[in-house]
């Protein structure tokens, strides 16, 4: 390794800093659910900044469903809900009636607090008839959001031009809710480097229920269907510490899109027509993109319910592509049809779904078991296969890579729930049966996760998580490249401690090696987290020291930001980062966050690479947003 920050750390160094929390424990408190949704997103893998996921978990937010009238399947699709926590619910209501509070459900002991936190999140509880209010200015709703941005810093390509623009990210939105009938969405975008404030737009219009069970969309939206072989939209969680819910997709079907991503979106019209035994959806997009391209998607859905457990749908779609060549003067075309089938089965404890998608002679198929085999057991297991001559512009299947081509795959996993805490674990096999971007030559490989999350004392949370990859790549040995299996192992120790209703701390170390033939990494990064709650503002401060031999044994590290903005930075060679994040709200519409970070490497003589280049060793950014409802 380089020359360290920090002296090497051994094993007891580690535990004296987990441990550091420990001794002050006192009686047992819920988190503030902003916290928690932190804490729920940064359990999945990342590997870059993906704020459509945060958008995701806003719109369950926005659109909660009642806990005591929802079914199984309604309360399955709720992110990090599986078939044990569903069925759970059910039969409690089934035995007892309503649920009038939360608290009850802590009598089951198949639903963890975790859980209870999540329902929270996105459900609620309709106990009576609520007393209706006709009046349009009551039931009508604005939300806006502007966010600006900056690093410090000028980087190379503003100073030899290579960019056009300015070196800020500016972001507006609007949303207009009227009694959740009629929706309105307004969006404009402009990334660092471009030159307008608009230079993305999106919006939409959506009418629900004018005609009872008829939804129309107009605009920009996107569409989710089966397990995402065919249609899916950006919003896809990866492989993560959850090993039974994150391969299991939940359709949602027709979707407005207002976020900044430029990507597997569709600009058009759709409706949905929905009843209690069938539901039927048409969808047509027109969009030209940056390469001039102009795609054209025409489709339909159809849902079929012979009773309550068992749901069959059925997907047609048709793409075609033109292509304007300005040497030529030519246009191009490319036409593309593809089929789908998909079903979804619940019987008791068990869950099952799949998907078989057709693209010429090419069948992709993806079918997935959850089952609990006791009241705190729950095993999934799926088997995937994705031809190499398989292809969707929209497909995002669960896997190894988002292609969904080129990929043959089983995957097993568990989660046992104990009165001495939760274990989830999965072993994924995978193989690439034709050459890939990064390897010309079939190749394989396999992960296997293990997590462990204990409440040790009151009021404070240990976590561990050891995770290990065996991949085969391509390795320079001599002259030529080979065929070499790499192995990365990561360790991670976690530890939370809720001081007080003001407080909370958190540290961990984790813990990087990669072993690729006579190639040897390692890596090390550790943080120490405070977060101060008060009745008008919160702030946020994290510190953290890292060390690693190369870019290639990087670690991330996710981090609180501003509310629809998810950073996930890697972290490479030696150095320290730290930020200080405030929210402020003067009033209950009215609220005010401000982010400052700070990256220094103080072995570096520059930061980044190419235009991004930034001379010196430190790279500091700050961002400041407004979010005003009324």
């Amino acid at each position: 390794m380089r020359n360290s920050l920090f002296p090497k750390f051994n094993i007891f160094s580690i535990l004296i800093i987990l441990l550091t929390q420990t001794i002050f424990a006192q009686n047992d408190s819920l988190y503030s659910i902003d916290y928690f949704l932190e804490n729920i997103i940064e359990d999945i893998s990342f590997e870059d900044e993906n704020s459509q996921i945060y958008d995701l978990i806003e719109q369950y937010i926005e659109k909660p469903i009642d806990l005591n009238s929802s079914n199984l399947i309604e309360i399955i699709k709720l992110p990090f809900i599986d078939i044990q926590i569903a069925n759970a619910i059910v039969e409690y209501r089934d035995k007892h009636g309503k649920i009038f509070s939360y608290s009850e459900l802590n009598s089951i002991n198949t639903i963890s607090e975790k859980s209870i936190k999540i329902l929270q999140i996105f459900t609620y509880l309709k106990i009576g008839e609520n007393n209706v209010d006709s009046s349009f200015w009551r039931n009508l709703k604005v939300k806006t959001r502007s966010t600006f941005s900056q690093s410090i810093q000028k980087a190379e390509g503003y100073k030899n031009r290579y960019y056009k623009g300015t070196p800020n990210k500016i972001y507006n939105r609007m949303l207009i809710n009227h009694n959740l009938k009629i929706q309105i969405g307004l969006l404009a975008d402009k990334d660092a480097g471009e030159k307008s404030i608009a230079d993305f737009q999106a919006y939409y219009f959506q009418a629900n229920n004018l005609l009872k069970g008829l939804k129309l969309l107009l605009g920009f939206y996107t569409m989710e269907f089966g397990q995402g072989l065919s249609l899916w939209s950006p919003y896809a969680f990866a492989k993560g510490s959850d090993a039974t819910n994150s391969i299991i997709k939940h359709p949602r079907g027709i979707s407005p899109y207002a976020s900044s991503g430029e990507y597997l979106y569709m600009k058009g019209a759709a409706f949905q027509y929905s009843s209690n035994y069938f539901e039927l959806s048409s969808f047509y997009s027109n969009e030209k993109d940056y390469f001039n391209l102009l795609k054209s998607t025409f489709g339909f859905i159809a849902s079929f319910s012979p009773f309550p457990n068992l749901k069959l749908s059925s997907l047609y779609m048709k793409e075609n592509e033109k292509y304007f060549n300005n040497i030529t003067f030519s246009d191009n075309y490319l036409t593309t049809e593809h089929t789908s089938f998909t079903y979804q089965f619940t019987f008791d404890k068990l869950f099952t779904t799949g998907e078989f998608a057709f693209f010429n002679k090419s069948i992709a198929s993806i079918n997935t078991l959850q089952i609990s085999l006791f009241r705190t057991f729950l095993v999934v297991a799926s088997f995937r296969n994705y031809p190499n001559t398989y292809q969707s512009m929209y497909g995002q299947g669960f896997g190894e890579t988002k292609n969904t081509n080129n990929e043959f795959g089983i995957y097993f996993g568990l989660k046992w729930r104990t009165e001495f805490g939760a274990i989830n674990l999965y072993f994924d096999q995978f193989k690439f049966p034709n050459s890939t971007s990064s390897i010309a030559l079939p190749s394989s490989g396999n992960e296997l996760s293990f997590s462990y999350e204990i409440s040790l004392f009151p009021k404070t949370d240990f976590y561990f998580r050891f995770f290990s990859e065996n991949k085969e790549v391509l390795e320079l040995f001599g002259n030529e490249n080979i065929v070499a299996n790499r192995k990365t192992d990561r360790l991670r120790f976690e530890l939370k401690y809720e001081v007080n209703k003001n407080i909370t701390l958190k540290s961990r170390v984790e813990l990087l090696s990669i072993n690729q033939f006579e190639h040897n990494e390692n890596g090390i990064l550790l943080f120490e987290d405070i977060k101060l709650l008060f009745d008008k503002f919160s702030i946020y401060g994290r510190i953290v020291f890292f060390q690693t031999d190369s870019f290639a044994s990087r670690i991330y590290e996710f981090e609180n930001d501003l509310s629809g903005i998810m950073v996930n930075p890697a972290l490479y060679n030696s150095g320290i980062k730290w930020y200080l994040f405030v929210k402020y709200k003067p009033f209950n519409n009215l609220y005010f966050s401000a982010k400052y970070s700070e990256l220094y490497k103080p072995n570096e003589m520059s930061i980044g690479t190419g235009n991004n280049l930034i001379k010196g060793n430190i790279d500091n950014k700050f961002s400041i947003q407004i979010d005003f409802a009324f």
